[in-house]
């Protein structure tokens, strides 16, 4: 069987390659912790999008994304615009101060989950984010991506909600919403919907150690 360090650098050692040759000199910025490959990290991010995150979830968090480790470089599987492959230290330079957080799965999956995972969002790159937030494939979000990778592995981090589950009554909410739909009502209140915050209060995550 392939170890996980074998299947990593099959799927992903083209990706990061290309994505290190345009990067030029990512912003210096800490790792507080030891993470490994399957981690999920959590930010706070600035913009209207994440101000409205912030006001439906009631939570410091507007962006995750799955971590891998490859010759000992720390990288991130996101979804941004298009979904792409990022160094932890560019993940954590964009956060707002005291917002980046790691957690980890309490029972690692078997080696067959993790290849699963793994050869399914290594097809990912260059997809278009999802501004619209549908739970489709075609484009996706950045928690929709976390969900459906441990999906793969055959884990359901947290029950997934419909957008009528959060705060959608906040100002910012209301402006992001008739921004990109046309009107409040013309929201799909029964669509699908992950948030960080959902994905971090995951009962099967626990806190990954401190350096």
């Amino acid at each position: 069987m392939k170890t996980l360090a074998a299947v990593v650098a099959t799927l992903f050692v083209a990706l990061m390659m290309s994505c290190l040759s345009s990067w030029g000199n990512p912003a210096a910025a800490a790792n507080p912790y030891l993470l490994q490959t399957g981690d999920i990290v959590f930010e706070g991010t600035a913009g209207q999008q994440s101000d409205a995150i912030r006001e439906a979830t009631a939570s410091p968090f507007t962006h995750c994304g799955v971590v891998f480790v490859q010759d000992g470089h720390v990288m991130v599987l996101e979804a941004v615009q298009p979904v792409r492959v990022s160094s932890v230290e560019q993940f954590i330079a964009r956060s707002a101060p005291g917002t980046f957080h790691a957690r980890r799965l309490k029972t690692p999956p078997s080696q067959a989950a993790i290849d699963r995972a793994w050869q399914w969002g290594s097809t990912l790159r260059g997809r278009d984010y999802d501004a619209l937030f549908r739970w489709d494939d075609e484009k996706l979000y950045c928690s929709e991506l976390v969900w459906k990778v441990f999906q793969h592995a055959g884990i359901e981090l947290c029950p997934r909600r419909h957008f009528r589950d959060y705060h959608l009554d906040g100002p910012v909410v209301k402006k992001i919403i008739t921004e990109r739909y046309g009107s409040v009502d013309k929201l799909p209140a029964d669509e699908w919907v992950v948030a960080p915050a959902d994905l971090a209060a995951s009962p099967l995550l626990g806190e990954v150690p401190r350096r």
